[in-house]
């Protein structure tokens, strides 16, 4: 697994197919028993704040999101992840054509 880390993040694959979807995610979230909530978020320049008391993975299913923190900006497509960890405030903004987007944690 392709791994990168930032200050209070970490950007993966979880998929080797670059042009993944949505299902797929789906299945592989069924497979590893993982519960996770499921966003469709629309295009706008809304940044949509979070916190969490504990580390949250946030999954891509369908076009882009991009996930910013005090210290870094990441950007996610259909196959990537990136781990928050606890109580670091974070802002979730959906792509141009919006996005899907699941948050396990």
């Amino acid at each position: 697994m392709l791994c990168y880390r930032f200050m209070n993040k970490k950007k993966f694959r979880w998929s080797k197919v670059y042009e993944s979807s949505e299902e797929e995610l789906a299945d592989l979230l069924r497979a590893r028993n993982i519960s996770a909530t499921r966003t469709v978020a629309e295009p706008s320049g809304e940044q949509l704040q979070q916190i969490s008391e504990r580390e949250r993975t946030i999954w891509c299913g369908e076009g882009w999101l991009i996930v910013r923190t005090k210290a870094t900006s990441i950007t996610l497509q259909p196959g990537d992840a990136t781990r928050v960890s606890a109580h670091t405030p974070y802002d979730l903004q959906a792509g141009e054509a919006g996005c899907t987007y699941y948050v396990s944690g």
